[in-house]
């Protein structure tokens, strides 16, 4: 997960699941007749109660299991180096993890988490949740994590500057320069250029929206193309062009966020939490905000990049864990679960029907009215070395974009360096 994001109602969840979710009554590791399940997780951001009586149901339908949540730290690279060192190590203390969607391949690859296709066919997985999550759950057909929830890049713009969202990168462009000329001190386009994940999502929905491909049909990792070449044209274009400031290159998704929800920019690419935030009732954009798919070269809509998280089972606990584990899963990605993260923490419902709910509709319209666009995220390349690469792709795109390489020359790079750690040179 690329988003980083301070909200003071964290610690009132980490502490109000410490205490109501750690231990029940009786509970504990060693008491006979007790099964103590543990939970590895990030904070969802939101009020505590709703979560914790999520919880509370799987116990109270499950007598003789206590769950325990454990929280991770927000940031991903964190939560990822934490997993390394645990499941590299075989720590068997935890039975169910999140994992971002890029994650999964590597640790199935490793042996690190369980096969669940017993307990959820592929096929079953394929017609129930959208697409974009199932491609990184499910792989070569064995699923190996669940959808719990998704994120999806999504275009911003300013209702009162533009005459309606643009469909091509020409009329973004065009339409952020006519806004400037009229406000001074107003930017067009803000969006994550620094160098890190955040950067890499912006990348390849750039790629996507040329007609480029992540992945090629043997799995080969896609960069030396044309269309990786005019995306990063493109991006660097922006900036030489006046389109976005030269400060995207230090922005990560908070950054844009502040300059868009100021009122100092006409478009801004972020992932749909800032639509709250730029809803709030002392926010000076408050009402004068679209939300659209991204733009592309051809006007068609354009492919958001896939966020969010899967859960799945440590296959180093025993098989009684596993399935009392796999049981959890399902609790916690069933439809009212679904229903529960989005209207409590806004979080994207993976499951299809969720987005049909009436209830949905009517609690959470933001949520319900995002389907189209989850339906079209895409993940980046879903393989098990993406988190070993992701350092090369980082570097050369940042390098692109900052005009230190020209596109041609930092893909070059990325493609030689990218073979030889997926041994596609050998």
């Amino acid at each position: 997960m690329v988003r980083t994001l301070v909200f003071t109602v964290v610690m009132g969840l980490v502490v109000g699941l410490a205490q109501g979710c750690q231990r029940s009554p009786g509970g504990g590791r060693g008491e006979p007749g007790v099964t103590r399940l543990v939970l590895k997780y990030q904070p969802l951001w939101g009020p505590p109660e709703p979560f914790r009586e999520l919880l509370a149901r799987f116990e109270r339908e499950n007598p003789g299991v206590t769950l325990v949540t454990e929280a991770l730290p927000n940031s991903s690279d964190l939560a990822h180096q934490f997993f390394l060192t645990a499941l590299g190590g075989g720590a068997a203390d935890f039975d169910v993890l999140i994992a971002d969607v890029v994650w999964v391949p590597e640790f199935a690859r490793a042996g690190w988490i369980a096969d669940l296709s017993e307990a959820f066919p592929p096929e079953r997985v394929k017609a129930e949740f959208l697409p974009g999550p199932v491609e990184a759950a499910v792989l070569e057909g064995r699923t190996y994590a669940v959808p719990w929830y998704l994120d999806v890049g999504v275009l911003y713009f300013r209702t009162d500057l533009v005459p309606r969202a643009p469909r091509t990168y020409a009329e973004l462009e065009r339409f952020a320069l006519e806004a400037r000329a009229k406000v001074t001190g107003m930017q067009g386009f803000v969006w994550q250029g620094r160098q890190y994940e955040g950067l890499s999502c912006n990348v390849y929905e750039a790629l996507w929206g040329h007609g480029g491909r992540a992945l090629g049909d043997g799995g080969r990792v896609l960069l030396d193309t044309e269309a990786g070449r005019e995306a990063l044209a493109y991006l660097r274009g922006l900036l030489t062009r006046g389109v976005s400031p030269e400060t995207v290159m230090a922005f990560g998704e908070e950054e844009s966020r502040r300059v868009f929800q100021e009122g100092r920019a006409v478009f801004m690419r972020n992932w749909p939490y800032a639509w709250g935030e730029a809803q709030k009732e002392d926010s000076p954009i408050r009402g004068r905000v679209g939300m659209a798919p991204l733009p592309t070269v051809d006007g068609a809509p354009g492919f958001g990049a896939l966020g969010g998280y899967q859960l799945a089972v440590n296959a180093h606990v025993s098989p009684e864990r596993k399935k009392l584990a796999a049981k959890l899963i399902a609790h916690l990605t069933s439809h009212e679960a679904n229903l529960v993260l989005a209207v409590h923490y806004a979080r994207n419902p993976p499951r299809k029907a969720v987005y049909d709910d009436p209830r949905l509709k009517a609690r959470a319209p933001f949520i319900a009215s995002l389907r189209e666009m989850a339906e079209r995220a895409r993940s980046r390349p879903a393989t098990p070395y993406y988190n070993l690469i992701a350092d090369v792709l980082q570097s050369e795109f940042s390098a692109a974009v900052a005009g230190l390489r020209t596109p041609e020359a930092a893909l070059q790079r990325a493609q030689r360096q990218v073979d030889h750690l997926t041994g596609e040179d050998r």
